[in-house]
């Protein structure tokens, strides 16, 4: 046989030799390295002694650099590279390049014994040696691990690794650049359907051993995945498509499985077993603050919104999970969600994924609730935002009991900053559209069952029948017991020890927008509210709050008509019943001064207090006024500087009193100060009192503003 035959048969067998292993190899094969040049090097990059014609150079297989004869004595194969024969390689490359070769091996016993001798590598922490590590294949062995093997003990050693080497923020990436995630990915998908599928038959390879190896596999995914996620570039390419979506949903679901039969009686077992599910819990929690980072990048938000199947649904369900964490990041991604445009907030919550989000603040119990604060808070936030489109607000408010459970929350949590901060600015949001705000002031405050199924065409029948109770005086007491405003709660959150500017603001644009275009008796549920917008004028600087206050201030507050004292009043018999009924409150009516000249005798309570008493059809106004010396006088008040104020907190009073020929001739003023009885007659040149309100037209005007069929 000549030499061309011998030649072409030995490359023959090299080419199938070679093709055998590529198959063997399942695609894992590395980048040969480049040489370095043999001029260029005049020392052994090992021991540093220098060449001669003696001390030969020669070529490291795995990392191109030069060497002596003796710092490259040893010779592996190195199928990772594609050398079936034994090669020449360096001491330092030793390690690395027989491990690697054991990987991927076709036998379990050597694969297990790479596996482990990588691992050691990885866990002594060797910076320099980790940099070797990922060059010359180590971690590429690892993502191999993960992809090709069948066995779950090979799974645990090399995910451990990798868990080793995602704490390292310079190899993070190194991971995603290897390929690792998808293989990832796919474990988890692996051992979800195998747990999931066991779990109602109690198959008997849920094993303790088992177990244990799937729940530290599990664990160690998930601290790998939210490690890359919490780095912001890295995270921008964790998901890959919809089977990332979809397997790092159900790792936040992953559920340990239960154990075989013959086990459960064992105490040592058990307690194992307990140690087994606090992994899985540790690993869903990981992978919920992994959804959270995700949910903060569009593309991502993309994903999750055009497969709402394994996307939306799936997040929604992880509100009622067994694990705080995860209810907590669950709701936390939802909110990032809820920060996309108009055409996707509605998405969010549309198909009964609405009635999910709302259930969070469904308190039935205070001490329940304090243990899903934070989640209450996050969901809250996530209202809010989704209040500012008009469809998406529809789908909220139209949910039973919602302002009901939003107040309830405020009442739980008083001291949260920001669940006050969130539930304010959703109510704030809330009253932006007519249609809500006769169900905010008129909200049931007890849904009976059968009103859980209501549409809207109900609501607004029960709205229309709450309207007419309210128009009986008779049925107010049974009003007030089925009914309730969110008035009281816009309040408490403003006396809230922690309420700062932004709350306020919030509390006074709801106030400003419930008093905006709606009937005037609707107006009497915002009084109570006076106080509060009072304080805040007093306190706040803000130039928008005020304005905004001061817009409710004068809606609530409307100008006096006139009173002219130049004749009798007469009252009819209606006026003099309701004066006789509520002559001690006529809070109805306030006034202010029109200038700084007029603020004198306000500031010093020298005006405090006006009543009207009845007697032989005629009205009888009070007054007081005490001067800077504290000297009470009498004299002439001109009709136009009367003006009608409330002070329940002063104690001083004064009287107009009409003489017997229904003129009012002049004022006789009483004062009780410092406990000492002081009564002065009418000056000869009484003094005039500054103007406060120039009014003109008749005491009928005032009178008529009332509506005494109520």
């Amino acid at each position: 046989m000549d030499n061309n035959h011998l030649s072409s048969l030995s490359s023959s067998h090299s080419r199938n030799d070679s093709l055998a292993q590529n198959e063997l190899l399942d695609g894992f094969l590395l980048v040969r390295p480049v040489w370095v040049d043999d001029e260029t090097v005049k020392n052994c990059k090992g021991c540093e002694i220098g060449f001669t014609t003696i001390r030969r150079k020669h070529h490291c297989r795995q990392c191109g650099n030069i060497f002596c004869q003796e710092c490259t004595s040893r010779k592996i194969s190195l199928p990772q590279f594609g050398y079936i024969t034994p090669e020449r390689i360096c001491n330092e490359c030793f390690e690395i390049a027989y491990l690697v070769g054991y990987i991927i091996s076709d036998e379990q016993s050597t694969q297990t014994h790479g596996a482990r001798g990588l691992l050691d590598i990885v866990e002594r922490g060797n910076e320099h040696e980790l940099s070797n590590f990922i060059t010359y294949g180590g971690l590429d062995a690892l993502v191999y691990l993960c992809r090709a093997s069948h066995t779950n003990d090979l799974h645990q050693l090399g995910t451990t690794a990798l868990t080793n080497l995602s704490g390292y923020e310079s190899f993070k990436p190194y991971i995603i650049m290897k390929g690792g995630l998808p293989y990832l990915y796919n474990l988890i998908l692996i051992y979800y359907n195998k747990i999931s599928s066991d779990a109602s038959s109690f198959d008997s390879s849920n094993t303790a051993k088992f177990l244990d190896s799937v729940s530290t596999i599990i664990l160690n995914i998930g601290n790998i995945l939210y490690s890359i996620s919490i780095s912001g570039s890295l995270c921008q390419r964790m998901l890959i498509d919809v089977g990332s979506l979809e397997a790092i949903m159900k790792l936040a679901s992953f559920q340990l499985g239960n154990l075989a039969d013959d086990e459960t009686s064992d105490e040592d077992v058990l307690l194992t077993y307990e140690e087994m599910h606090l992994r899985v819990e540790l690993a869903r929690g990981l992978a919920a603050k992994t959804i959270s980072c995700l949910a903060t990048n569009p593309s991502h938000q993309l994903l999750i919104f055009e497969n709402p199947r394994i996307g939306l649904e799936k997040l929604m369900d992880l509100l009622h999970s067994s694990t705080y964490e995860v209810r907590k990041y669950a709701a936390k991604s939802i909110a990032y969600l809820s920060l996309r445009n108009d055409k996707y907030k509605s998405a969010l919550i549309k198909d009964g994924r609405v009635k999910i989000l709302t259930s969070v603040i469904e308190l039935v119990d205070e001490n329940l609730a304090k243990t899903n604060q934070v989640t209450i808070s996050h969901a809250c936030c996530a209202m809010a935002n989704l209040a500012t489109n008009a469809e998406s607000q529809q789908l909220l408010i139209s949910q039973p009991s919602l302002l009901s459970n939003l107040c309830q929350v405020v009442s739980y949590f008083i001291t949260d900053k920001e669940i006050q901060r969130h539930v304010a600015r959703l109510l704030a949001n809330f009253a932006l559209y007519e249609e809500n705000k006769a169900r905010m002031l008129f909200y049931p405050m007890t849904v009976m069952q059968n009103e859980k199924e209501a549409t809207d065409e109900k609501a607004e029948k029960v709205e229309q029948e709450v309207e007419q109770e309210v128009e009986q005086d008779n049925s107010d007491q049974r009003f007030e017991e089925s009914f309730g405003s969110i008035v009281p709660t816009l309040i408490a959150i403003g006396d809230s020890p922690v309420a700062d500017v932004e709350i306020q603001r919030h509390i006074v644009r709801a106030l400003d927008n419930l008093s905006t275009e709606v009937p005037s008796k609707s107006h009497s549920k915002l009084l109570p509210c006076l106080p509060l917008i009072n304080r805040i004028l007093d306190t706040v600087k803000d130039e928008d709050i005020r304005k905004r206050a001061t817009h409710v201030l004068n809606k609530l507050s409307p100008p006096l008509p006139s009173i002219p004292i130049s004749s009798p009043f007469i009252l009819n018999n209606d006026q003099q019943h309701y004066f006789q009924q509520y002559d001690d409150d006529i809070s109805h009516f306030y006034g202010q001064p029109q200038n700084s000249s007029d603020l004198s005798l306000n500031e010093k309570n020298n005006i405090t207090k006006t009543e009207v008493e009845v007697g032989k059809n005629t009205a009888t106004t009070k007054l007081t006024n005490i001067d800077d010396s504290n000297v009470i006088t009498s004299y002439l008040v001109p009709v136009e500087n009367l003006i009608l104020l409330d002070d329940q907190e002063t104690k001083t009073s004064s009287y107009i009193n009409s003489s017997e020929n229904n003129n009012f001739n002049n004022i006789s003023l009483e004062h009780n100060y410092n406990n000492h009885e002081e009564t002065l007659s009418t000056l000869d040149k009484p003094p005039k009192l500054p103007p406060i309100r120039q009014n003109s037209g008749a005491l009928p005007a005032l009178l008529n503003q009332f509506s005494f069929d109520d």
